[in-house]
């Protein structure tokens, strides 16, 4: 059996060799979404120092293939921007920032978090950034998630009606899992976390039913549906907001802008008016199968004092933080002030539900000014590619998907610490990397005139310079 065993390995070693030389490199990033998502660490995962699991070691490959490419040639990175030396310096804080303040209690360990979290999604930053990207990869890369989301939704579906025999991997209906059980938490668990894969395909989803035939358009819009079905299935109001703004975000593209703006105000007064007069239903809304209505609205209620204790923490380590994932090592003596008239111990259990709070507390201002530069920075590359004329239609696809996940991860992350939620922070900066090549490339060329450019120099000279 070893004999068979080391035939086998040898045998799969040269089909190894032979796709790290002649695989898609873009593709074999998403393949790393897929397996991450699909089957995780909770599917399968081999415990020791560092925990192992399918998709880390997918990961070490596709680095060692983007390695190769490099040295071939098949590479096209054309040099680091003012986002990537921001993205370095990010990454370089807060590894620094998990050696200082001192022991952790339990068994959390911030070298682990920073190594999953922000140093494997920098490893898709980069793979995707130097990658050379075709028109057909992004078209690929489009119905790869839009195939996820349905996958994604199904299941959730499943998992809120209580049809566990549609539910696969059957963990995800363990009710020993106790915490969000009875909503569409998905393979990762949690629910904002699958809302907001979710939510980037459906945006796949709807930008390929804009351009497809008349069977693409039943098929596409067939797959809207049933996604939106599990982005309702999450039961998450951050991500139900999340849909909402991603929908926007194509519409105001797509459609008129008089039809845009009119849309926006009707959905502004529709929603504010429902949420006025249904608030105690939203307030109070029954989620998980373990948690009372009474005690869905006492999470609601625990921001506020989160935030109280961010801001106490904040003030005594404004500019280093208290150390990258050190919070518990240090938050209990702020739960015991009494300087704003409320308990702010019915908050000492829970982790900072805003990543901007959490990274601030954490790593200062000297983690969370180079993370909103960064986003700022992959928004406007992003903007960049959707409004400029003359590149492919893949172009603008992407940077709407783009814009459309940054919505999502904007809006969920005010509610949660979206940066410790696995395989959230691989997907965006696998999304930013892409964007960011794909637009310094385009800029390089030749920098591709916007819409609002090719209007100006349209107007009759005197009225553009007024």
């Amino acid at each position: 059996m070893s004999l068979l065993t080391l035939l086998c390995l040898l045998a799969a070693l040269v089909w190894v060799v032979h796709l790290i030389r002649l695989g898609n490199v873009p593709l074999a990033g998403l393949a790393i979404l897929l397996v991450g998502t699909v089957c995780g660490p909770a599917f399968f995962a081999i415990n020791g120092p560092l925990q192992i699991s399918a998709d880390r070691l997918l990961w070490v490959l596709v680095l060692g293939m983007f390695a190769v490419h490099w040295r071939l040639g098949k590479t096209d990175f054309r040099g680091l921007t003012r986002g990537d030396w921001c993205l370095l310096l990010l990454v370089l804080w807060l590894g620094i920032s998990t050696q200082r303040g001192g022991p952790v209690p339990g068994d959390a360990n911030p070298v682990a978090r920073w190594l999953f979290y922000i140093v494997m999604p920098l490893g898709m930053y980069w793979v995707a950034r130097g990658s050379k990207l075709e028109p057909r990869d992004v078209r690929l890369i489009l119905n790869g998630f839009v195939g996820l989301g349905l996958y994604l939704a199904v299941t959730g579906w499943c998992e809120m009606r209580g049809w566990h025999a549609g539910v696969f991997p059957t963990y995800i209906v363990d009710p020993k899992i106790w915490e969000f059980y009875g909503r569409a938490r998905g393979p990762l668990l949690n629910p904002a976390a699958n809302g907001m894969l979710l939510t980037i395909a459906w945006g796949a989803a709807m930008l390929l039913w804009l351009q497809a035939g008349r069977l693409g358009k039943v098929l596409y819009g067939l797959a809207v549906l049933v996604i939106a079905l599990g982005v309702y299935a999450t039961l998450t109001r951050g991500v139900w907001v999340g849909g909402v703004l991603a929908a926007a975000i194509l519409a105001y593209h797509h459609l008129p802008r008089w039809v845009s703006i009119v849309g926006l105000v009707a959905v502004m007064l529709v929603a504010g008016g429902a949420a006025i007069g249904m608030k105690d239903q939203l307030l109070r809304l029954k989620r998980d199968k373990n948690l009372s209505a009474a005690e869905a609205e006492k999470s609601l209620q625990l921001r506020p004092v989160l935030a109280i204790v961010a801001y106490e923490m904040f003030k005594d380590k404004p500019l280093t933080g208290f150390g990258y994932g050190h919070y518990f090592a240090h938050s209990r003596p702020y739960h015991d002030t009494l300087k704003y008239g409320t308990r702010l111990s019915s908050a000492r259990p829970y982790m900072q539900h805003n990543v901007l709070l959490s990274i601030l507390v954490d790593a200062g201002l000297a983690g969370l000014l180079p993370l909103l530069f960064l986003l700022f920075y992959w928004f406007s590359c992003a903007w960049k590619l959707v409004v400029a004329v003359g590149p492919p239609l893949a172009v603008r696809q992407l940077g709407l998907l783009m814009l459309m996940a940054m919505g999502s991860y904007w809006v969920n992350g005010m509610f949660q610490d979206v940066s410790i939620i696995p395989m959230v922070h691989m997907f965006l900066f696998y999304l930013a990397g892409l964007t960011v090549g794909t637009w310094q490339r385009l800029a390089s060329a030749g920098r591709p005139s916007s819409v609002v450019e090719n209007r100006r120099a349209a107007m009759p000279r005197e009225l553009v310079c007024g």
